[in-house]
């Protein structure tokens, strides 16, 4: 008997459906994994404040290292909204006769299943408004606490990690390196300023930061010191 000839737009067709399908499953496999990871994220973020459980064994180990752990706990009390009484010593203030606040609060709030603390402050100081956006949070990977703040003043991001750390603790000490649009005076525009940020959790309704320059050659200078009361 002489054999039906099979179309090679029938082949076509087969084959493409089967690469549909095949890309159908790798879509709903990485959909199943976002979610298992979103959930996942979410039940950490509510369990922050608790004794921490081990994770479900099947949760794939790229999920399961970046989870919430106790360097998130330790800056929980940092949530919330925050009176806040700022002082200023360059710029627009002195040492001996600092820019003051005036109705300034912060509030804080966790997002992306708890792994990261947004600050939004706002009020005034030196008769001039303020803003400032920042984002805290701990790499699970490089072990160590990571500030980045974004402000109504400086065009550029002020960024800064800790030290790996083995244990956590209520006293955290970042550094950075910005370059200067003229805060320590016209000499050092442009120039590259280490800068350390130290956050004191003094307890669940304060806590307070300071931020020192560190200029080469010259001693450190204190320029901004805010100490934050529960609202």
């Amino acid at each position: 008997m002489e054999k039906t000839p099979v179309r090679k737009s029938a082949l076509v067709t087969t084959e493409l459906n089967e690469e549909m399908t095949r890309g159908s499953a790798d879509r709903r496999a990485f959909l199943l994994w976002a979610g298992v990871a979103l959930v996942v994220g979410q039940q950490a973020t509510r369990s922050l404040a608790q004794t921490a459980s081990p994770p479900p064994a099947d949760v794939p180990p790229f999920v399961q290292r970046g989870l919430p752990g106790p360097f998130h706990a330790v800056i929980r009390p940092l949530e919330g909204t925050w009176n806040v009484d700022k002082r200023i010593y360059i710029a627009i203030g002195t040492k001996d006769r600092p820019a003051v606040s005036e109705g300034m609060t912060c509030k804080r709030h966790w997002f992306g299943g708890g792994k990261h603390l947004e600050d939004i402050t706002v009020g005034s100081i030196g008769g001039s408004a303020y803003y400032r956006m920042g984002v805290l949070g701990f790499s699970t990977m490089d072990r160590c606490y990571e500030f980045a703040t974004f402000d109504a003043l400086n065009a550029n991001a002020m960024i800064y990690r800790s030290v790996a750390l083995d244990a956590p603790g209520p006293r955290i000490v970042l550094t950075g390196v910005f370059t200067d649009q003229g805060l320590l005076g016209e000499a050092y525009t442009g120039k590259s300023i280490p800068m350390r940020t130290t956050i004191e959790i003094l307890g669940p309704d304060r806590h307070s930061i300071d931020l020192h320059f560190m200029p080469p050659g010259e001693r450190e200078v204190l320029i901004d010191h805010s100490t934050y009361a529960r609202a």
